[in-house]
């Protein structure tokens, strides 16, 4: 990493340790590349591999957070200094009033303690405001925190499904594989596929295909639990991934969502009738100890296409 031209700054760091750990199959392809091709690691490269491969946020929307929440503290440090400034002056005022009472008459001590009374409402009023604002901007950072989840979720969200995108599947399934590994459980992945999906696009339009994706969807969210995770990973392709699930126990689920889809019927957009003879094909992998993360997505790949290419609508194994 140190023979590389970029600072070492934590955007730096974060990439270089997702591509070194091997739990971010998208960076490591991406990172691959551009060492076969001898381009360099810069400032500019690392910035665009962090927010394309690393972050869980748009750019735009990191700079945007980023920019309120500098503006925030400003606020409450330019508060705080008017504060302290008030503070200040309340003591040289106090100091001074002291003095004229050690050398003052009654006249002039009923201007010190009128002048005294003046400015104790200065400050306390100071306090006030400062305190005011500080509750403000309290009320600021919890919306800006509001604001953080929404765009955390937004970016590792698929829209037309509500189901993971491919960033929120690969960290999802980063952070499952690390627990996996700890408590030496089983993880099994169904990786699934619209059959025929370019035909019914053609067929009844792009809108009734956007149908048939959101109701797959629906289908693997109501047969999944717990810590199950579901991802639209492009197109018509879906994953499901399951920790503490055994290869039968997924060969299990992938073949009652398959039935569930087979027997489905979705209305068709102008309102006459309804479709049915939707199918998908799945391929079913459970993790080996021995394999890394690229290994076992290729291995639940492969047994997709293996059910696509011998007939569709079946479940195929990915050898162990």
């Amino acid at each position: 990493m140190s023979a590389h031209p970029a600072a070492f700054t934590p955007c730096c760091y974060a990439v270089w340790y997702e591509y070194l750990a091997g739990i971010n199959l998208r960076l490591k392809l991406a990172m691959d590349e551009m060492v076969v091709k001898l381009l360099p690691f810069d400032d500019a490269a690392i910035e665009r591999l962090f927010e394309e491969y690393v972050s869980e946020l748009r750019g735009d929307a990191q700079r945007l957070i980023g920019e309120n929440a500098q503006r925030i503290l400003n606020d409450i440090l330019r508060h705080t200094e008017e504060a302290d400034h008030r503070a200040h002056e309340y003591g040289d005022n106090l100091e001074q009033s002291v003095l004229l009472l050690d050398t003052s008459g009654a006249d002039a001590l009923r201007s010190v303690v009128t002048n005294l009374q003046a400015d104790t409402q200065k400050m306390r009023t100071a306090m006030v405001d400062l305190q005011g604002n500080l509750t403000h901007s309290r009320q600021e950072i919890e919306t800006l925190k509001r604001e953080l989840e929404h765009a955390r979720i937004e970016a590792l969200t698929d829209p037309l499904t509500g189901a993971l995108n491919r960033r929120g599947f690969e960290m999802q399934f980063s952070r499952l594989l690390v627990e996996s590994q700890a408590s030496s459980t089983e993880i099994s992945l169904i990786m699934l596929d619209i059959d025929h999906f370019k035909k019914i696009n053609d067929t009844h339009g792009h809108l009734f295909g956007d149908k048939v994706i959101r109701g797959i969807a629906e289908v693997l969210k109501a047969n999944v639990k717990g810590k199950d995770a579901i991802a639209r990973l492009g197109g018509e392709e879906f994953g499901v991934l399951l920790p503490e699930t055994s290869l039968s126990g997924a060969q299990a689920l992938a073949d009652k969502i398959r039935q569930t889809v087979e027997k489905g019927r979705i209305r068709r957009q102008d309102g006459k009738g309804e479709v049915g003879g939707i199918t998908v094909s799945l391929g079913v992998a459970e993790l080996n100890r021995a394999e890394d993360t690229a290994a076992f997505l290729n291995r639940a790949d492969k047994a997709l296409y293996f059910s696509k290419e011998n007939g569709r609508n079946r479940v195929s194994l990915a050898p162990q």
